[in-house]
C-alpha cells in the first residue's frame, strides 16, 4: 500500500499495469528521489516543494476563501491524442483554453436547444445547521458523479442514437461536465467512469484548483476507473486503500470493478477523522448477485479501514460512501446497506465459499473480528483477500490450513442473511411528498442507481442536497447526454457537518 507518511508523492504516468511515483523527503529542500513500482492505484499531488519551469499556467478562481491560493505544477506528461469523431478531436490544454474559455463554451453550447427549469437541481435544507454554542463543527460538500468514461461510449453506441452527435464528443461532454462541477463546488469528488488516458489531461484541471486526488483503474483490460478528489486547503489524508473486486478464489467475484477509500482528517477538526468511499458496480441487469458479492466484500473493507479503538473508546470513524451501484431502491443490495441485513438471499448465491476469502455474512473479515475480541489492531496482511496494491498473488493455491482455521466458525459464512454493522442512512429519499420517484439515470425508463450513503452517528449530520428530479420531470431532459449535461448520469451532492467525536488519533 502507498504510504503517505512523511513524504510527498507526485504521479508521473500511467501504465497498464504499474505506477511510477517520485518521493520527496517532506518539509525538506533535500530530495530523495527514488522509484517505487506498484500497481494501478494513482496518486495525484500538486505540493509547493517542487520547483519546476512551467510549460502552461491555467488561472482558476478558488472555490472558497480558505482554499490555497497557489498551487504547484504537474510534471510535464504525454497527453493523449483521439482523432476518433466522436472524441472531437486531440485533446490539450493551451495557455488560450483556460477556464472562463471553457465555461463559455459550455454555455454557449446550450443556450437555445433546450429549456430546462431553472429550479431542476436546487439545494434542499434537511436540518437546521449546528449553531456556534452546540460548539465547533465542520461542514464539507460532498458530489459524487458518474461521468461516463468516452471509452465506454464508443464500446456502446447504440446506447446513445437519439443524442446529438455534437452531445457525444469529449470536447464537448468535458467542458459540460467541468462547467458543472465547478458550479457544485466539491470539497470532496467522487468520479466513477474515469477513463485513464484523461487523468493527466481532463482531470488535472482539478489538481491546479488545490485538490488532490487518488485514482483506482479496473482491473484486467478496463480503461476506466474510480477518483476521489479533495481539497488540500480542507483536508490531508491519513491513509487510503484500494479494493478490487476481482478475487480468485471465488467464482462470483471475476469482474474488473473496483472502489476506493481515503481517510481525510479536516484542518480544522484534526481529532475527527472523516472516511469516503466511491466505487462502481457492475452494469448487467441479470446479476444482482455478483452486485451483492461486490458490496459484501466492499463493505468489509469499509468496516476494517474505518473502525478505531484508542483504549477507551471502540467504533467506526464517520464514513460516507457513494458510487454508481446499478441497483434500483428494491434491489438486494440497496436492502442491505438501507435496513443493515438482506434475508433470504440463497437465489443469489453460487457454489463461491466465502471462507476461502474470510469474509463473513456480515460483511467482515474474520481475521479483523477475532483480532477485535482480543482487542488486537489489524492490517491487511491478516486478510486474506486478493489486492494487487499489497502483492497478494493472485495465483496462489488455496491453502487447507486457511478451510481448517475457518472450519469452527463455518456458521459465520454462506448463510440466507447478510448484514453490516455501519449504520448508514441515505442521503436521497427514494420518493418525493407526492409518492414520485427520483431519479439519475436512463436505462430503458428513468431511475435511481446512483447514492450517497452516510454514518447515522452524532458525529456526522446531512445538512443540504442537491435536488434529483422525478421520473416525470426527466423526460424534459429527453436523452443523455445532452445540450446541457455532459454525462447520462445526474451529479449527486450533499453539504455535512462534522461535529467533534470522541476518539482521538
Amino acid at each position: 500500500m502507498l504510504k503517505l507518511t512523511n513524504s510527498f508523492y507526485r504521479y508521473l504516468r500511467v501504465a497498464t499495469d504499474k505506477v511510477h511515483v517520485r518521493k520527496f523527503a517532506h518539509l525538506t529542500r533535500k530530495k530523495t528521489c527514488t522509484t517505487e513500482w506498484g500497481p494501478k492505484l494513482v496518486l495525484f499531488h500538486t505540493g509547493q516543494v517542487l520547483r519546476q519551469k512551467k510549460r502552461f499556467r491555467i488561472r482558476i478562481p478558488s472555490l472558497s476563501a480558505n482554499e490555497c491560493s497557489e498551487v504547484g505544477q504537474m510534471s510535464e506528461l504525454p497527453r493523449p491524442t483521439h482523432n476518433h469523431a466522436s472524441h472531437g478531436g486531440s485533446f490539450e490544454i493551451s495557455e488560450e483554453d483556460h477556464v472562463e474559455q471553457w465555461r463559455r463554451r459550455s454555455i454557449e453550447s446550450a443556450k437555445g436547444q433546450r429549456v430546462v427549469p431553472p429550479d431542476f437541481r436546487r439545494w434542499e435544507v434537511v436540518r437546521r445547521s449546528n449553531s456556534s454554542s452546540d460548539g465547533p463543527s465542520f461542514k464539507f460538500r460532498v458530489v459524487s458523479y458518474n461521468v461516463l468514461a468516452q471509452c465506454l461510449l464508443e464500446q456502446h453506441r447504440t446506447l446513445y442514437t437519439e443524442c446529438e452527435p455534437r452531445n457525444l464528443t469529449w470536447k464537448v461532454r468535458s467542458a459540460r461536465i467541468f462547467n458543472e462541477i465547478t458550479q457544485l463546488a466539491p470539497d470532496v469528488l467522487c468520479l466513477q467512469e474515469v477513463e485513464a488516458s484523461y487523468v493527466n489531461s481532463f482531470y488535472a484541471k482539478f489538481e491546479e484548483m488545490g485538490y488532490f486526488g487518488v485514482y483506482k483503474r479496473k482491473t484486467g483490460e478496463r480503461h476506466d476507473g474510480c477518483a476521489i478528489y479533495f481539497k488540500q486547503s480542507m483536508f490531508f489524508m491519513q491513509d487510503h486503500i484500494s479494493v478490487e473486486f476481482y478475487q480468485p478464489r471465488l467464482p462470483i467475484l471475476n469482474r474488473d470493478n473496483v472502489g476506493i477509500i481515503v481517510k481525510l482528517i479536516p484542518r480544522a477538526l484534526p481529532r475527527t477523522p472523516v472516511v469516503i468511499a466511491t466505487t462502481h458496480l457492475l452494469y448487467n441487469p441479470k446479476r444482482t448477485d455478483v452486485r451483492l458479492a461486490q458490496i459484501q466484500l466492499f463493505l468489509a473493507e469499509i468496516d476494517r479501514f474505518s473502525y478505531y479503538t484508542n483504549g477507551k473508546d471502540s467504533g467506526h470513524y464517520p464514513t460516507i460512501l457513494t458510487g454508481d451501484l446499478n441497483s434500483t431502491s428494491n434491489s438486494a443490495v440497496i436492502k442491505l446497506l438501507e435496513r443493515g441485513h438482506v434475508s433470504r438471499i440463497n437465489p443469489l448465491r453460487d457454489v463461491s465459499d466465502w471462507k476461502r476469502i474470510g469474509v463473513t455474512d456480515n460483511c467482515q473479515h474474520l481475521s479483523v473480528y477475532l483480532n477485535r475480541q482480543k482487542g488486537e489492531a489489524t492490517d491487511f496482511s491478516d486478510v486474506q483477500i486478493f489486492n494487487s496494491d499489497y502483492s497478494k498473488d493472485p495465483h496462489e493455491p488455496d491453502s487447507d490450513d486457511l478451510d481448517e482455521s475457518c472450519s469452527e466458525f463455518d456458521a459465520m459464512f454462506n448463510g440466507e442473511v447478510i448484514g453490516h454493522s455501519l449504520q448508514l442512512m441515505s442521503a436521497y429519499n427514494k420518493c418525493k411528498s407526492d409518492g414520485q420517484r427520483e431519479a439519475s439515470t436512463f436505462q430503458n425508463y428513468w431511475l435511481t442507481v446512483d447514492y450517497i450513503y452516510f454514518s447515522c452517528c452524532s458525529a456526522l449530520r446531512l445538512v443540504e442536497r442537491l435536488r434529483l428530479p422525478t421520473e416525470t420531470e426527466c423526460e424534459v431532459l429527453g436523452s443523455l447526454p445532452n445540450d446541457v449535461y455532459g454525462s447520462d448520469h445526474l451529479a449527486l451532492a450533499a453539504l455535512f457537518e462534522l461535529v467533534p467525536c470522541k476518539s482521538s488519533l
